[in-house]
């Protein structure tokens, strides 16, 4: 999860760092959420279409359940 409730304004740097964290962790089989994205920073990530790919939240709990469990599976 990344907080944003501090960030006040983001560049094309910011959004780009916000978009490879998304891909590392996708490509390890996580996910990432985004908590209290608002103002200036909500208006980039709304024009950069993010909000479309990374979900946002909030509510910081909310953020957190919305996280599936990780299932550990032993190998024969």
């Amino acid at each position: 999860m990344l907080n944003l409730v501090n960030l006040t304004q983001v560049d094309s740097s910011g959004v780009g760092a916000i978009v490879a964290a998304y891909v590392y962790l996708k490509r390890q089989g996580g996910d990432l959420k985004l908590l209290c994205p608002y103002g200036r920073v909500l208006e980039v990530l709304t024009v950069f279409r993010l909000l479309d790919i990374i979900p946002s939240f909030e509510d910081e709990a909310q953020a957190l359940a919305s996280f599936r469990p990780l299932r550990y599976f032993a190998k024969p």
